[in-house]
């Protein structure tokens, strides 16, 4: 994910501060993730926990405290109803668990939580929207961004 496809994340989930977020994605979104909430917490859900291990090795090497390291994967978050106001990063889109995923993205958001994705295809972008969209998100825009494209939502 080039550093230009990470700020469009973050736009487009209008982070502010103190606020929680869950990250789906690698080093970089993270660290930009928690600078952008500072003393909110950055929940990042990985499903392989060398990943999460390699992480917490930057995050100490950063002094990046407030970010909790969850293994799991987008279709069953580990994380309570409303927990974060916002979701970003990426998800599958090619295994048929896409509806799953956007379901469980709607339910770990608080009221008017947002969500920003990236999709490598155009095809794959289309599914996402379709997905959110049928969850219940609100305002879904499709946008390119550095080369890939941003799926983003707001919840009503």
């Amino acid at each position: 994910m080039s550093g230009e496809v990470e700020r469009a994340l973050l736009d487009a989930a209008r982070l502010a501060r103190a606020e929680d977020v869950l990250v789906l994605g690698d080093g970089p979104l993270v660290f930009a993730a928690h600078e952008r909430v500072g003393d909110g917490w950055v929940y990042v859900v990985r499903s392989q926990v060398d990943e999460l291990e390699e992480l917490f090795s930057q995050a100490h090497r950063l002094g990046a405290s407030g970010v909790a390291y969850l293994v799991g994967e987008a279709p069953v978050l580990p994380l309570p109803d409303g927990s974060v106001a916002a979701a970003v990063g990426r998800i599958a889109t090619e295994d048929g668990a896409l509806p799953a995923a956007a379901a469980e993205l709607r339910r770990v958001l608080g009221p008017h939580g947002r969500v920003a994705l990236a999709a490598s295809e155009a095809s794959s972008a289309a599914a996402l929207a379709g997905a959110l969209a049928a969850a219940g998100f609100a305002t879904v825009e499709v946008a390119p961004a550095g080369g890939e494209t941003l799926v983003s939502g707001r919840l009503r």
